[in-house]
Order: C-alpha cells, then structure tokens, then sequence
C-alpha cells in the first residue's frame, strides 16, 4: 500500500525523525513521525483519484490540511539530505565502481574508467498542462518532464540529475545541463568518463553506444550489447 518495504520505510523514518520541522513548542505535540510519513508515501504511491487529497484523507482519517501539512513536512525533512547521498564519489568509491565494471563486466584497461551511466527518464504528469501543453507530450503519447539522471552501475546511487525540460526535449539536449556536461571536472579526473544509450552524442567524458550504419559491424555489436546490459 505504501509502495516500499519495511525495511525502507524504516530507514527513511530514521533519517528524518529528528528532523526540525517534525517538532515544536506548542503543548500539542504533532501527529508521530511514522504517521507522516505513511500518510506522504500512500499518496506518492497512487496515481489519478487515488492520489487525490480527498482520497488519502478519507482512507487516513484526517483531515484534508494534515495530508498538505504531513506531505510538507516530510519532503522538508528529505530535501535536508540531498547533499548527504546526492554528491561527487570519493576516490574510494570510484575505484570500487572501477572494480565492479571490471570483475562484472570484463571492462579492463582504460574501459573500467567508466564508472557512471546516464539516461533520461519521463515523469508523468496528472494532465496536460495549461501553458504550453503541446511541449511536454512525450513519444509515449502522455504528458511529462524530462529528468536527467546518472547514477552508479553497481548499486545505481544517483550522483548527478538535471530536472527542468519538457517531455518533448530530446535526451541529448537535456543532457547538457547536467553536472557532468557543465562542470566535468567535479565527476571526472584523467580518463574518466560515464556510459550512455544511443540518444547522447560521444564526448570526452561520455561514450554512447554505437548508432546505425556502425552498430551493424560485429564488434560492435559485441560492445553494444555490453554495454546496454548495464545501462538499462
């Protein structure tokens, strides 16, 4: 009901309850940290009429203001550890990607250099919307927002996102707002560089798979279907 497990609810819950926002000074105490955080992940987890502030308040028994307030409070309390898990790899944890492309992978040599990956991804949204509306229809005929993400291929932690175009903007120029496009010299030292599918263009710190008429030769395909066994 709450789209995560146990265990995640919990580690969550442990990261935020101390959190400010979850307290004050008024003699009534607020609703237990745990509460908030179901009530915010059963509406994250609905979509339509389920997600509605009408439903989740009816299905909690509260009311319509504490879905708004518990919603604001937990995403307060999250946003506070964005630069705790959404950072630059240390040294460490880059050689520990590289050892994992290697071992995994059979990348050796300058290819286990490669230790991000990125793609674009949709998030869909309720309806189209009132300006501008025909920009953000995506080739998967709904509305949407292009995100941005690279992530690690190990354990996929997310160390760069760029949010901010429409559903109708390509991946390849989404991807130039990126941290790894802006400012490479803060994920990247030496020969480092990231993966990515066909829809980004090769450059000195990104290497895409290979697109038609070269994809065809066998050696290539070879790498290609390597390198889309990671990058999914």
């Amino acid at each position: 009901m709450l789209c995560v497990s146990p265990f995640i609810f919990d580690v969550i819950f442990a990261l935020i309850k101390d959190h400010p926002t979850f307290h004050n000074n008024s003699q009534n105490s607020q609703v237990p940290v745990s509460i908030q955080l179901a009530v915010m992940l059963y509406q994250l987890g609905h979509y339509s009429n389920g997600a509605s502030v009408d439903n989740v308040a009816r299905m909690a028994g509260i009311g319509e203001g504490s879905v708004h307030n518990f919603t604001k409070h937990c995403f307060c309390a999250i946003k506070s550890l964005h630069d705790v898990f959404v950072r630059p790899l240390t040294e460490e944890e880059k050689e520990q990607e590289k050892r994992w492309m290697e071992k995994h992978m059979g990348f050796g040599g300058l290819w286990r250099e490669g230790y991000l990956m990125y793609d674009g991804t949709i998030v869909v949204l309720y309806a189209q919307p009132g300006l501008d509306g025909a920009a953000y229809y995506t080739y998967k005929a709904n509305y949407g927002i292009n995100v941005q993400i690279g992530n690690t291929p190990s354990n996929l932690q997310i160390v760069d996102y760029s949010t901010g175009h429409t559903g109708l903007a390509y991946d390849v120029s989404a991807f130039e707002y990126t941290t790894a496009y802006c400012f490479p010299e803060l994920l990247f030292r030496g020969e480092e560089f990231a993966w990515a599918d066909l829809a980004y263009r090769a450059s000195p710190h990104l290497v895409p798979i290979h697109k038609q008429p070269t994809s065809s030769l066998d050696y290539n395909t070879y790498f290609d279907c390597n390198v889309s066994s990671f990058c999914v």
